[in-house]
């Protein structure tokens, strides 16, 4: 009898780390790691119940999933914060927003949100780059301003001085990165605004609505895998392109993968993320039909300080949430 269950508790543990290990494999060798990926929840939950079950059980085999979700810890900090706010004389707040280009037919509150907000950096993806827009954020707290990209989709507004700035992808491209040097005191920060490859697929009618799923399955499928191989190698050109900065740096924007993958845990491996180190409870920053997805990120290096992390999920004029963390440079 017990042989009969060694074998499906050494098939559990094998899956549980065959899972846990799809965040080491990059889409671009093998394109379905990012399915794989997306069953690290699942284990993480049945694993819990399962310790619990064989703890009240009193029995000797809980430290078998015991031991798989203390492998599992990176993914549960990656899921769950509970962060205390800290202090410095001389922090400043950032905040990145994807605006879904403002047409969920609330233009005029959303504009009075973001300009009455107060960070010292704001970073926006799918921005709506009209000259009025623009005028009317900078002109209210005296915003330094770079818009750019495919029909001026994205823009940094600094009430720093910008000394230098760029766009990763000159092609018509609807994703892109933007970086801005800003002057801080003595001090210049790096801030790299991103917007990584869309999955391009309608969550509300393509995931959730069951009889559309099982019709467009396949294209779905295509989608999920194309768009991740697609973000890896945009993650690639970015961190190539960080590695030659000795600043402190601040990478900020819609990233398009949840916690529970090689795209988040590649860049994780080289900055600290500010909701896992600053942030508090699951901090999801999608404003859909799932509301259980983080995908919205603040990054930075050991030069910076993450004092606090929140995402503001009473602003729901976009299918984000606008999140905002405060910073400082340590020395």
């Amino acid at each position: 009898m017990k042989s009969i269950l060694k074998l499906p508790i050494i098939l559990w543990c094998f899956v549980t780390l065959v899972v846990y290990g799809s965040v080491w494999v990059s889409p671009e060798f093998f394109k379905y790691s990012g399915l794989v990926s997306l069953g690290i929840p699942f284990i993480l939950i049945f694993n819990l119940l399962f310790f619990i079950f064989l703890l009240l059980s009193k029995s000797k085999r809980a430290i078998l999933p015991a031991v798989l979700l203390l492998i599992g810890f990176p993914f549960i900090k990656s899921t769950f914060s509970l962060s205390r706010t800290t202090e410095a004389p001389s922090s400043f707040h950032v905040m990145n927003y994807n605006m879904m280009r403002m047409n969920k037919g609330n233009e005029k509150d959303m504009l009075k949100w973001i300009v009455s907000n107060t960070s010292d950096i704001k970073c926006f993806q799918e921005f709506l780059g009209s000259k009025s827009v623009i005028k009317a954020i900078s002109e209210n707290g005296k915003y330094n301003s770079f818009v750019g990209g495919y029909a001026n989709s994205y823009a940094i507004f600094s009430k720093y001085p910008m000394v230098n700035k760029g766009v990763f992808y000159e092609e018509k491209t609807t994703n892109n990165i933007l970086f801005a040097d800003l002057k801080i005191g003595k001090d210049t920060l790096r801030v790299y605004n991103v917007h990584l490859q869309s999955m391009n697929i309608n969550v509300d009618q393509e995931v959730i609505d069951q009889k559309e799923f099982d019709k467009k399955y396949e294209t779905v499928r295509r989608k999920f895998l194309t768009g991740s191989v697609q973000r890896t190698a945009q993650i690639k050109d970015l961190l190539e392109h960080a590695n030659d900065c000795n600043y402190p740096i601040l990478i900020i924007g819609d990233f398009n993968d949840i916690p529970y993958s090689y795209n988040y845990f590649k860049i994780s491996r080289k900055f600290n993320n500010a909701f896992e180190r600053a942030g508090r409870g699951f901090g999801f920053t999608y404003n859909g039909k799932l509301p259980f997805l983080r995908i919205d990120n603040q990054f930075y290096n050991n030069q910076l300080d993450a004092l606090d992390f929140s995402t503001l999920n009473n602003i729901d004029y976009s299918d984000h949430f606008p999140v905002v963390g405060i910073y400082s440079i340590s020395h």
